[in-house]
């Protein structure tokens, strides 16, 4: 018997320490692959069906590996704080206590996570001093601060208290560093000293990210303190988030309000200042030079040719698209170029005061303002970044390798991007090929049963000779549980039939959902057609909820749950994340193919770099996109064990494109009947549920 297996079998390890636990076949499958791959330094990635048990499948072998060889250090990344908080709170402790395990882990959110301590205190004290009663709400909020370990936003008992955490939100402008009077206590310095300590770190999508990315702009290696402390292993769960993610961190951004903040940081003045600015205090250091005063007026000046940049893209913009998001071919480049060429005295500037914030405090400072000298260098690197990012982008021409494209930012202000054509290759080169293994876990990475469209994202197709593979099903009984409409004669959507769609919509709707008594959950593609169908059903059906702007997501799905027999009309982030478990939810209706259309700057970009490539990006990307997105829908309904339910498919797409054939055969193994019409879908619903 394995390793493995003495610890996931009936009566092993697990089971003896955790009275909940019970095998399944797939979670031991799981957990001797990535012990493989951990052992063999090999990367891997993994689809396991809901209720294969990921956590306990990955944490084992983790820390396992760990336990014998105490001088490397993992990261398990997650894409939410939910999943995080539940690894590190719940299911870490029960492994290591099932294996006997005694080595450190931590958890590391992003900075603005945690309450800065020092804000909290000034503003508590300014209080007292004036006089001022604090609220009952003000009370309550004051002894989460005393009483918590953590000081983590997730942490706060309730939405009420919640809202007063914002003004005291660490930031990293205003960080005193060790110079702060509370930085033995600083909720955020204590994660990462815990974090640096630790074999086995916690943390999210975008700070694994963040980190790889600023390793590979400064050189730094993987044994040093970057973003995160050193590593060689990750586990990223809930991958199949990964291009969007890495395609959102890995671009380069210029604007002019982004560099304008920059500017502001520099000049504007704060009480720890002496209600001076950074550049006027620290001004002592410079001797008798006086650089400082020289620094500010030209920041004034570049404070001017800023805006008339902003200015003069706004212009050509107008003048050559009226999106809001814009893709920059090498027409546009040719047409404009002379007047882009405006932009390189901008660059310039910026480089020279970069350079000059810089230099200015080369010397070594007095010890107390040390922490200023490096505060202030940072506002000067971030000038030359902007200013090689804006350089790039006047002068772009990697059109295989990087897409050029701008978005209206915060103030109306341009923003300029530079996005990885391919998040794959540079994946690859910035975190994949630095690491001993990589594992890569979801419930929704193949289509067709192959990891091939996940692989070319991910960095693993650059190092697939060291990759290994598994898929593992759902342990659930979908056949016997999970029943999946397709109506023979339902209509297929089509641009053109949109308004007749939504009227066919809103019929096969309210028939399902009046046979399932509610319990119903309905995605839609598209806020208008969501909206249109609401209106004519809002009557019709008791309970009816429809995500707007009005209430949180967290609150709507909440109303969800609590309200027996409610039904909800939802769009985009509800195809995936709910869970609700049991007869809350009973019926999914998914009212059309999940289609992406390529209209974003990324998108049609990609497209026409396949299509140049030889390949059909419908086939090659808009598919497998939405075959992903559909088993994350259809996902959302079998939760448990006990779980039972229907989902309908209303786009006739799915049996009369080629494409839906490999779209159904991606999906899980469920109860198909082969004679579902319109006319029967409410008496096979009811049928199947009661």
């Amino acid at each position: 018997m394995s390793e493995m297996e003495d610890i996931f079998s009936p009566g092993g390890a697990l089971e003896k320490a955790i009275p909940s636990f019970s095998f399944r076949e797939g979670q031991l499958g799981m957990a001797e692959l990535i012990a493989d791959s951990l052992s063999s330094h090999h990367h891997s990635a993994i689809e396991a069906g809901t209720g294969t048990g990921k956590s306990f499948a990955y944490l084992v072998p983790a820390i396992l590996s760990l336990m014998k060889d105490r001088s490397r250090r993992f990261v398990i990344a997650t894409s939410t704080i939910t999943l995080q908080k539940q690894l590190y709170d719940k299911d870490i402790p029960m492994v290591q206590m099932a294996l006997g395990s005694d080595i450190e882990t931590a958890i590391l959110f992003g900075r603005s996570n945690y309450l800065c301590l020092r804000r909290f205190m000034e503003a508590r004290a300014s209080k007292s001093l004036l006089g001022v009663e604090r609220t009952e709400d003000e009370l309550a909020f004051e002894e989460w601060v005393t009483s918590t370990e953590s000081g983590v936003f997730a942490d706060i008992p309730s939405q009420r208290l919640g809202a007063m955490f914002i003004p005291f939100a660490a930031d990293d402008k205003d960080c005193l560093g060790y110079k702060c009077p509370y930085m033995q206590q600083c909720f955020y310095y204590g994660a990462r000293r815990r974090a640096e300590k630790a074999a086995l770190i916690v943390t999210n999508h975008h700070l694994l990210l963040l980190d790889a990315k600023n390793r590979d702009e400064t050189g730094e290696d993987f044994s040093e303190t970057v973003v995160l402390p050193g590593y060689s292993v990750v586990i990223m769960d809930e991958a199949h988030h990964i291009e969007d993610e890495a395609t959102d961190v890995l671009s380069r951004v210029f604007s002019s309000y982004l560099a304008g903040r920059v500017l502001d940081w520099l000049t504007r003045k704060e009480k720890r200042f002496g209600s001076a600015s950074i550049l006027d205090f620290l001004s002592p250091e410079e001797k008798e030079r006086g650089s400082g005063n020289v620094i500010k007026k030209d920041i004034a000046h570049l404070r001017t040719l800023l805006d008339g940049f902003d200015s003069l893209l706004k212009e050509i913009l107008l003048e050559y698209s009226n999106e809001s998001s814009v893709l920059f071919t090498e027409a546009f480049y040719s047409r404009y170029s002379e007047r882009l060429g405006k932009g390189e005295a901008l660059a310039e500037e910026l480089t020279r005061i970069g350079n000059a914030v810089i230099s200015g405090y080369n010397e070594k400072p007095a010890e107390s303002n040390e922490i200023y000298v490096d505060l202030i260098k940072r506002y000067g690197n971030s000038l030359l970044i902007f200013a090689d990012t804006l350089r790039d982008w006047l002068r772009f021409s990697s059109w295989s390798e990087f897409i050029p494209y701008s978005e209206t930012g915060p103030d109306g202000k341009i923003e300029l991007h530079i996005a990885p054509m391919n998040t794959g290759s540079v994946l690859s080169r910035v975190l994949v090929s630095n690491l001993d293994s990589i594992i890569y876990s979801s419930a929704t990475l193949t289509v067709n049963g192959s990891f091939s469209y996940f692989e070319k994202r991910s960095g693993l197709w650059e190092e697939r000779e060291r990759t290994v593979n598994g898929i593992f099903p759902s342990p659930f009984e979908y056949r016997k549980n999970l029943m999946l409409l397709l109506p023979q004669d339902g209509s297929a959507y089509s641009n053109e039939n949109s308004a007749a769609y939504s009227e066919y919509v809103s019929k096969a709707v309210g028939e399902a959902v009046s046979a399932s008594g509610g319990g119903a959950l309905v995605l839609f593609t598209s806020k208008k057609m969501m909206k249109d169908v609401y209106f004519r059903l809002r009557e019709d059906i008791p309970s009816l909820m429809i995500q707007d702007d009005r209430m949180s997501r967290a609150a709507l799905l909440r109303d969800f749950r609590h309200k027996k027999d409610s039904s909800l009309f939802a769009v985009s982030s509800f195809w995936e994340g709910v869970d609700a478990p049991g007869d809350t939810l009973r019926l999914v209706i998914i009212v059309k193919l999940p289609f992406t259309v390529p209209s974003t700057p990324v998108a049609l970009a990609r497209s026409e770099n396949m299509r140049k490539n030889g390949a059909e990006p419908f086939m090659e990307m808009a598919v497998p996109e939405a075959t992903l997105k559909l088993k994350q829908g259809l996902g959302r309904l079998i939760r448990t064990e006990s779980d039972r339910g229907v989902v309908l498919i209303l786009d006739g797409r799915i049996l009369r494109k080629g494409y839906g054939r490999m779209m159904l055969s991606s999906l899980p193994d469920c109860y198909i009947p082969e004679d579902t019409m319109l006319s029967n879908i409410g008496d096979k619903i009811e049928r199947f549920l009661y």
